[in-house]
């Protein structure tokens, strides 16, 4: 073989060496993968759901090795705007080829406040050729909206106290809101309570917008009062009831009545200053009061009185009489329940009432 041919073989072979160097340093990696078992979303229901948690076993595989792992929360609120926070990676990967993580991140409904819509979970990872992939947890948000109950008396004075079961649920006393309410196609029931008036029972339908409903308590009748005794107006200063007990007063305008006349046989009463007057009603309507309304209800329709003629006997009750009184604003139920005159043991002459409002 000649030398000019040598040279040749000799430039051949390294140019040969040369394109399989140049080979072995531009492989094809794989793209890196990130995987999890289970769902790539929740959807959040407030009506049914207390803590959103994520719980996610990730695992990142790189065939040239993992370079970088980021982990990103982004939030979206309304229609465009997004807020993007990066959160803590795990670290220990170096050079890997693979690596698992167990990823969590707590939430809750305050999460969702300000009109939050959905939040994601992004995970990316980058190989050592540089080759980047990204997948992403997301959870939805349910449509819902804000629910606010007003709740006054009668009178249109505010009730800051009352308590209110809506759909199931039940707020502590004054807490009026109720967040996250979604969407109704049936009617939704509530129940308003508080001491001293009646329940009030309702239901509508939620639209799709914060919604405020009003409610009006009216005050329920409490029980009868203790005896209210009144002496004739003359004989205030030793007329007794019980026995022994001077009455000391012939008016009492809470019920808006005052005993001023008596021939024996009949106590006189009159309306109080600062009461409108009285209505007499009969046992069966008067028993089946509850609300301070059907007093009113029945004042309105009823014969105003400012004198009315009680009927009595010496030393016994005689028949009840009920009326409702009006004094100021308020309504009463009154019963008239004893008539006493006993002359023979220098008594007096004393009537007495008990009330409701």
């Amino acid at each position: 073989m000649s030398m000019k041919t040598v040279k040749i073989l000799s430039l051949l072979f390294v140019a040969f060496a040369a394109v399989v160097i140049f080979n072995s340093c531009n492989k094809e990696y794989a793209t890196p993968t990130i995987t999890w078992d289970g769902a790539v979303s929740a959807i959040i229901d407030f009506e049914t759901e207390e803590n959103y948690d994520v719980n996610l076993d990730l695992n990142f595989s790189a065939e040239a090795g993992i370079s970088e792992i980021h982990i990103y929360k982004i939030i979206y609120s309304g229609v465009d705007d997004e807020t993007t926070v990066e959160l803590d990676a795990p670290t220990g990967y170096a050079e890997l080829t693979t690596f698992d993580y167990t990823f969590t991140a707590d939430n809750s409904m305050t999460d969702f406040d300000e009109g939050v819509t959905r939040i994601e979970y992004e995970f990316v990872v980058t190989d050592a050729e540089l080759q980047e992939t990204t997948e992403i947890y997301t959870i939805y948000v349910v449509e819902a909206y804000t629910l606010t109950f007003i709740v006054k008396d009668q009178a249109e004075n505010d009730i800051a106290d009352a308590v209110i079961t809506f759909n199931g649920v039940t707020n502590a006393a004054g807490d009026y809101v109720f967040e996250y309410v979604e969407p109704s196609e049936v009617a939704l029931d509530y129940t308003v309570t508080k001491a001293g008036y009646d329940d009030v029972t309702g239901s509508f339908i939620m639209p799709a917008l914060d919604t405020t409903v009003n409610i009006s308590m009216v005050t329920s009748l409490s029980g009868w009062s203790a005896d209210i005794p009144l002496a004739l107006v003359s004989e205030t200063g030793w007329a007794q009831y019980p026995l022994g007990t001077v009455v000391g007063t012939s008016e009492n305008a809470g019920i808006g009545m005052a005993f001023t006349y008596t021939d024996g046989t009949t106590f006189r009463i009159t309306k109080t200053t600062g009461c409108d007057g009285w209505v007499l009603v009969d046992e069966t309507a008067a028993l089946g009061f509850l609300t301070t309304t059907d007093l009113q209800t029945a004042y309105d329709a009823g014969t105003l009185l400012s004198q009315y003629e009680l009927p009595c006997t010496i030393a016994k009750a005689y028949a009840v009489r009920y009326f409702v009184s009006k004094v100021g604003t308020e309504y009463k139920l009154v019963k008239y329940v004893y008539g006493y005159r006993n002359g023979a043991n220098n008594t007096g002459n004393v009537i007495v009432f008990q009330a409701k409002d």
